[in-house]
């Protein structure tokens, strides 16, 4: 069985195109495999998408303009002989011819387009299985780098506290830390980022971060000091000034060297908080053990309990929160085609990050007593933390709902069934679908990888979608049909 598309109107007027297998992707962009001009106004660059699958011929709607079918606008309708097509309302008339005869096709065919990933041109799945060689390298760089810094800060801890209060630091700054990190972790539920992106994150703000930023702080509170004839007032301007543009500014490097060298694992807002938050985690809890370690030296177990509740209860995701802006920046630029935007967004989340750091290190340092600390807590920062998760909670679930309506598309070409759809989308069903092949390891593991693939295909639709809405262009379109042959293959082994 074939398809041939007819162009019946336009400047491509009566050029034919042969779809026996695959798919197609008709648009004004250069690597489309129905090709229109920049005179056709109505034509997106990425306007619709042809792809045969069990129901037959299924064509999808990816426009701004919109595309009919037969008069109707649609978003996917499957095709049948006679159909005719128009992209966008007075655009271009293409009818469809759906034929057993598999002839050769006739002289002035024009065969499919090859899409990127087969043009020899980058595709980011392409490079050590799924990841670009760059993004291996610059996570490797991040983790090789953390753990280094990371043991000269170790040595430096034992020197400055000594052995045992460095160990009761440690202890007490390390036994919340995983139960925090397993918070960061649930909210990435849906599409959870990869473990050893998320270990070179963890590890350059535990190690990396801490030690450089110590430095600098160490560095500026002594010139300050001889400059003003005042540790206190020193203290204050490394807290206040030294301390939020520093630590922001490090902690925010991984986040962006992430969103510029994996871009296939950052898809958004909710991973760039995600992100920001486990490199914070991993910079708060090396941070404490430096305060913990102090107390207990100085005041004993009272000064260390005291110092727990403001740091270990009141405060555990401060660092967070204030990373968490520059992660919001990066995940806006990530989502928007804009070139303001995608410049303009990550450093406004710094800015953001440094100004809340700021806010957090003024107010702590004026603060005299577990009172006022307390009261400033409860006014300013406890409404501030609710305000914050509850967005991110409700992010959690805008992402489910915009992974399931953008399956659709494979369900009206038989690539998923609507249960499978409706399992992947939800992530206790989707544990229920994990627990149920326990007994087999292969089949389980083919269960992972199938909820990974079709969660991957979803959020590349959605790419897709808003490139061809702005204009733009995304990786995303090559990344399609391979996730699309992945799910098909793991399909059968679930």
């Amino acid at each position: 069985m074939k398809l041939t598309l007819l162009v019946e109107e336009g400047r491509s007027s009566r050029r034919q195109y042969v779809l026996e297998r695959g798919g197609l992707e008709i648009g004004r962009a250069m690597e489309c495999d129905v090709l229109f001009d920049g005179s056709q106004a109505n034509v997106s660059r990425h306007h619709a998408s042809l792809t045969r699958g069990p129901l037959g011929y299924v064509l999808a709607d990816h426009s701004s303009n919109g595309t009919w079918v037969n008069g109707q606008r649609i978003q996917k309708a499957v095709l049948e002989s006679g159909d005719v097509i128009r992209l966008g309302a007075d655009g271009p008339r293409l009818r469809v011819s759906v034929s057993t005869d598999a002839s050769p096709p006739r002289v002035g065919d024009v065969p499919p387009r090859r899409s990127l990933a087969h043009q020899g041109l980058y595709d980011p799945l392409s490079d050590k299985g799924r990841h670009g060689l760059a993004g291996i390298l610059v996570v490797m760089a991040m983790t090789g780098s953390g753990v280094c810094l990371g043991l000269f800060t170790t040595l430096m801890l034992i020197f400055q506290l000594g052995f045992g209060a460095a160990l009761i630091g440690v202890g007490v700054a390390f036994a919340a830390a995983p139960a925090y990190l397993l918070i960061w972790l649930w909210l990435d539920r849906y599409d959870p980022e990869p473990a050893w992106i998320l270990a070179g994150a963890l590890v350059w703000g535990a190690g990396a971060a801490t030690f450089v930023a110590g430095q600098f702080n160490s560095i500026f509170a002594a010139v300050m000091a001889s400059a003003t004839g005042s540790r206190a007032t020193a203290h204050l301007l490394s807290v206040s000034i030294s301390a939020p543009l520093i630590e922001e500014a490090l902690k925010g490097l991984a986040v962006l060297l992430l969103f510029l060298a994996v871009r296939e694992e950052f898809d958004g807002i909710l991973d760039g908080i995600v992100y920001a938050g486990v490199v914070a985690l991993g910079f708060a809890a090396v941070e404490n053990v430096l305060y913990y370690g102090s107390t207990v030296a100085r005041e004993g177990f009272a000064g260390l309990a005291t110092l727990f509740f403001m740091r270990g209860v009141l405060g555990p995701f401060a660092h967070a929160l204030f990373t968490s802006m520059t992660g919001i920046g990066c995940g806006i630029a990530r989502q928007s085609h804009r070139t303001f935007l995608r410049v303009s967004m990550p450093l406004i989340g710094y800015a953001g990050a440094v100004t809340l750091h700021f806010v957090w290190n003024v107010l702590a340092s004026a603060s005299r007593s577990l009172a006022s600390v307390v009261v400033v807590y409860v006014i300013v920062w406890a409404p501030l933390f609710a305000l914050f998760f509850s967005v991110v909670i409700w992010m959690g679930f805008r992402e489910r709902r915009l992974i399931r309506a953008m399956l659709d598309i494979e369900i009206a070409r038989g690539l998923l069934t609507a249960e499978q759809a409706d399992t992947v989308a939800a992530w206790l069903r989707r544990q229920r679908f994990f627990a149920a092949a326990l007994g087999d390891r292969a089949r389980f593991s083919a269960r992972r990888q199938f909820a990974y693939a079709v969660t991957r295909l979803a959020l590349s639709h959605w790419h897709a979608q808003r490139a061809t809405a702005a204009g733009g262009e995304t990786l995303s379109f090559s990344q399609i049909p391979v996730f699309q042959g992945e799910v098909a293959r793991l399909r059968v082994e679930i």
